[in-house]
Order: C-alpha cells, then sequence, then structure tokens
C-alpha cells in the first residue's frame, strides 16, 4: 500500500519500503493474530489487516491523535479485524500471536520484549524498526538475553528522487534499522 492512501496527520508512519519489508518478515500468511506495538498511524496494521483478512488485528497506541487516525483508517478500508487498543504496551492480553511488530516502545524496551516472549506461539516473530542507533543495540541485546532465535538485521536506506534547482536528486531518508527473529521452543529453562 502506498503512503497516500493512509489519512495522516502528524503521527508518525511506517514509510512503505520498510513497511513492505517488515510485514514480508512477519511472514502473516498463515497467521491467526498479529499484535502491533506502537501503532502510529495504523499503517502496518492497515496493511497487514487488508492483505491478510482471516488475520486478527490488535493495534496498540498511547496517542490520542494516532488513535484517532488508526479508527480513520479502519474506517476508510472497511476493515472489520482490527482491534484498537488506546494503552501503554505492555497489557494484558488473553491471547497468543503467531507475529508482533515494535513500531515505538516508548522508553519500555525491556518490559515489551520480555511480554512479546510471552505472548508469541513457538515459531512466532517479532519484528522491530528503529531510526536511533541506541535503541537498536539495547534491542539485540535484550534479544540475545531472552533468548530469542534467527535474529537478523537490516539497515534499510531509502532515498527519494525530488526536484532541486530544476535538477533531480535523491533525497535521503533517516535509516531503518529492522531487526526480526523469532520465539523458539520453549525448554524448562525458560519457564
Amino acid at each position: 500500500m502506498k503512503n497516500n492512501e493512509f489519512i495522516r496527520g502528524k503521527v508518525p508512519i511506517t514509510k512503505e519500503e520498510v513497511r513492505a519489508i517488515s510485514l514480508n518478515k512477519l511472514d502473516l500468511k498463515n497467521a491467526k493474530i498479529f499484535i502491533d506495538v506502537g501503532a502510529g498511524t495504523g499503517s502496518v496494521s492497515i496493511e497487514a489487516a487488508h492483505t491478510y483478512e482471516n488475520l486478527q488485528v490488535i493495534a496498540i497506541e498511547r496517542n490520542n491523535q494516532a488513535i484517532d487516525l488508526i479508527n480513520q483508517n479502519v474506517e476508510k478500508f472497511n476493515l472489520s479485524n482490527v482491534k484498537v487498543i488506546q494503552a501503554y504496551a505492555p497489557i494484558d492480553l488473553d491471547v497468543k500471536a503467531d507475529g508482533i511488530f515494535l513500531g515505538g516502545t516508548g522508553n519500555n524496551l525491556e518490559e515489551i520484549i520480555k511480554w512479546s516472549k510471552d505472548l508469541l506461539v513457538p515459531g512466532g516473530r517479532l519484528v522491530a524498526n528503529f531510526i536511533l542507533i541506541d535503541n537498536f543495540y539495547d534491542t539485540l541485546d535484550l534479544l540475545k538475553k531472552y533468548k530469542f532465535e534467527n535474529i537478523d538485521v537490516s539497515l534499510l536506506s531509502i532515498n527519494k528522487l525530488e526536484k532541486l534547482g530544476g535538477r533531480d536528486y535523491f533525497k535521503p531518508h533517516n535509516p531503518i534499522y529492522i531487526i526480526s527473529c523469532e520465539k523458539g521452543a520453549e525448554s524448562e529453562n525458560d519457564k
């Protein structure tokens, strides 16, 4: 989905190229439940719900403006498989998720990583996006600490062709760290 298809405000959006790679790494084609933490405009939730009609999507966001935008986008795309929760993760959920996306963690990173591991089914995928290198390293360390498996990291640099003085140039956007991993099978030591 293109960024211009979404109703947008001043809330950050996961750019379409980053969203495409992140959703691919989440591998949701056979998933039943997907959780989007720090959902922002809801672009990841909306595209996942739109692409996979049998997927139940839970979008968690704390910002009032963002909640309004998510709800507007759910309505615009006529989606019945998105549940929007205004909260500061982690929260109590009575589900097991096949995939979790971390778009924002609000200085609650370790608690959200532990919570994500508890909510994921064995083999469930976690994908996180960061623009700050410190958050990337903190997340990488925590994923290792909590024994996530198959950790994969990409650094994505997007440049868009724009006009400058009547000529073309590639305007750079912030590089994005994309971390993907999965919850392994639990052993007695992990419980």
